[in-house]
């Protein structure tokens, strides 16, 4: 693959939970996912692909990213990991998980932002990121939800360089589009928030499914909870739901996708 993604880009989603057996089997059933193990030291990390591109991971709360269970991380591409580290959290963040090097991927490490969203770092080696955008099953979309949306933007924009494209949401809230230079690579939507970091910042996941209708009522049905939605953006009509652990993610369906996708059309053979 020829460097899919750019520095500042969302290139990877992972979810950290304490039931990763529970999540495997929610998350395979409902997108179509098949899974493979990977090694993390003495960890198991749960890969998951659609037509053998890998499209996101699972990790066990126990063993990864502080011992607490993180939900869904959004990852963010660096071409130095140690030195955008040391900047994350000079801006004010925590450091949740040191740099760790992984042969058959490259080096990620978690930070949480001064506002409470948990994400990641990744330089990318042996895998750029996710091997699919904007289809059934895979990546969409990466949003952070905030009661400090400008203190946000500001602090993603002195880590990552973005700039900023004002719009407003399906729900006539304030968005913010980050962008490098003209490529979207996340949202960034203003919460209700009567008091200052009352609700901590979470990133929130986007996935594709061929019919939102179907997709919630196989939500119901596998033990997850619909929740805020349906609604209709000019991108496709999505809801929030959560799945049986309690984990928010987004799932859409998709008319048009924001983020441009450069892959090679022949499938991706994993092992």
């Amino acid at each position: 693959m020829s460097a899919p993604f750019q520095a500042g880009e969302a290139v990877w989603v992972e979810l950290c939970t304490t039931n990763p057996d529970a999540a495997t089997a929610f998350y395979s059933s409902l997108l179509g996912w098949s899974v493979r193990e990977e090694r993390i030291g003495s960890a198991v990390y749960r890969m998951f692909s659609l037509n053998g591109r890998d499209v996101a991971g699972i990790s066990d709360a126990a063993t990864l990213h502080g011992g607490r269970p993180r939900g869904w991380i959004t990852y963010f591409a660096v071409d130095d990991i140690d030195r955008a580290v040391h900047q994350a959290v000079a801006l004010g963040g925590e450091l949740v998980s040191v740099p760790r090097y992984l042969p058959a991927a490259g080096t990620g490490a978690t930070a949480v932002d001064p506002f409470g969203a948990v994400f990641g770092l990744y330089q990318g080696e042996a895998r750029a990121g996710v091997e699919a955008l904007n289809s059934v099953g895979a990546l969409c979309w990466n949003e952070l939800n905030t009661g400090e949306p400008a203190k946000s933007v500001s602090y993603y924009q002195s880590l990552f360089h973005f700039g900023t494209d004002q719009r407003e949401s399906a729900t006539s809230q304030l968005y913010t589009v980050l962008m490098l230079g003209d490529v979207p690579v996340a949202g960034v939507l203003e919460l209700d928030n009567e008091w200052p970091n009352r609700l901590p910042s979470k990133w929130i996941t986007y996935f594709g499914v061929a019919s939102l209708s179907e997709a919630l009522s196989r939500v119901v049905d596998l033990g997850g909870t619909p929740g805020v939605g349906p609604v209709d953006s000019p991108h496709g009509r999505l809801q929030l739901v959560r799945d049986p652990v309690g984990h928010a993610v987004c799932l859409i369906e998709l008319k048009d996708g924001l983020r441009p996708a450069n892959f090679p059309t022949d499938p991706v053979v994993t092992t």
